[in-house]
């Protein structure tokens, strides 16, 4: 409670500091934004308004998950003198190197969501990754507190895939010490992609379908599992978490495809990194404590933002809904 208090102060004394004084120059900020699908297009939405509402010059691009191509676009803002980038990495190993020339530059870099390793970075601005993997996996197991889990993790270039995978393993080593639950499946999958976690799950249930529930750690990993799980007839007879809330998963959760997932407030996320982004923009610095995280070679500051919640077919019209995250005819269509 009071590391939570904490964060929310920290983003106060941003906001303060930012709305105090009014920059001399226009400030540029880059927006290097390596994956690309529904969660990733609405943080690119909300970044943009943001910055552009304080009147900050923004320039995006978008990779569409090519690795050399966010290199080339990294590289392009340098030489547009951008002030500072907000990344979202797709190697969090490889872009470190990226983080290194930009530092010579002179250009600011903050990591937007995903731990950018191993460089001189600025500052990074997340959620509590840990948290997320435990509220997948507290869901999942207090519905089915005994049987065979599988977990299907996120790319292991994404340090959030490890920060997922504490937290879920906080949930469930207990359990698994006491013989409850037995993990008989357990994959990483590459780049985050349906596809591949589609074919891992295919393939398991070819030789078993003794399974009870999936701890998948995003909505894309369960798009690819739902589709096994049908191919198989297993639809709603096995659980399967999710995070992000996407459509497409909210209406499987509604038409009982999918258990749940965790949906994060990404439009507080993009409003902390705009603040943090100014601020590093005007002066270099910022003017308050905070938390840090090692990325290998330096203490990171950083902000992990607590605001999230799990989503279900129960509260999705108190959550998503309310919140105009997402429309109710879309999620409700046909259903």
């Amino acid at each position: 409670m009071k590391k939570t208090v904490c964060k929310l102060l920290a983003l106060i004394v941003i906001s303060m500091s930012v709305f105090s004084c009014t920059p001399k120059d226009r400030i540029k900020i880059g927006i290097s934004l390596g994956p690309l699908h529904e969660r990733w297009e609405k943080d690119r939405d909300y970044l943009v308004e943001n910055l552009e509402e304080k009147g900050v010059k923004v320039i995006v691009r978008e990779a569409n998950n090519d690795e050399s191509t966010q290199k080339e676009q990294f590289l392009s803002l340098i030489k547009d003198k951008v002030d500072v980038i907000i990344m979202v990495a797709i190697n969090s190993d490889a872009a470190g190197a990226l983080v290194q020339v930009a530092k010579k530059n002179g250009v600011k870099v903050i990591a937007y969501d995903r731990l950018i390793k191993n460089c001189d970075l600025d500052y990074y601005v997340s959620f509590d990754n840990i948290k997320v993997g435990e509220m997948q996996a507290d869901y999942l197991t207090r519905i089915t507190p005994k049987g065979n889990y599988a977990i299907l993790g996120g790319s292991l270039q994404d340090q959030n895939s490890t920060f997922l995978r504490l937290g879920q393993m906080n949930i469930l080593q207990p359990l698994i010490t006491r013989n409850d639950i037995k993990i008989v499946l357990d994959k990483n999958v590459d780049n985050w992609d349906p596809e591949v976690a589609y074919n891992i799950v295919n393939e398991y249930l070819a030789e078993s379908k003794d399974l009870d529930a999936i701890i998948s750690s995003n909505d894309q990993i369960s798009e690819g599992v739902c589709r096994a799980l049908k191919e198989h007839e297993l639809c709603g007879k096995i659980l399967v978490s999710g995070q992000d809330a996407e459509t497409e998963a909210c209406r499987r959760i509604v038409d009982g495809r999918q258990t749940m997932t965790v949906y994060k407030y990404i439009e507080s996320l993009a409003n902390a990194t705009t603040n943090i982004a100014i601020a590093l923009a005007q002066d270099g610095s910022l003017p308050y404590s905070q938390t840090t995280v090692s990325n290998g070679k330096i203490m990171v500051p950083s902000i992990q933002l607590p605001n999230m919640i799990q989503v279900t077919k129960e509260n999705m019209r108190m959550t998503v809904i309310a919140d105009g995250y997402l429309d109710e005819k879309v999620v409700f269509n046909g259903i």
